[in-house]
């Protein structure tokens, strides 16, 4: 899985690993997925100043 770096509106920041994130359909949260598509993380919207992809999962080869 990949991590995101969340930094909120009051300058605190969180790390969240996730297969990928997406914003709900009204705007209001982010949901972060892991690789079955089971939801980890609900963050409120409204508080969220960015999040950003800090490291991406590498392919290994065999």
């Amino acid at each position: 899985m990949a991590r995101y770096l969340i930094t909120y509106d009051n300058g605190m920041a969180a790390p969240v690993a996730a297969a990928k994130v997406v914003q709900n359909v009204d705007g209001s949260e982010y949901r972060f997925h892991d690789e079955s598509g089971n939801i980890v993380a609900y963050v409120p919207a409204s508080n969220v100043l960015s999040i950003v992809l800090v490291e991406e999962r590498t392919a290994v080869a065999d």
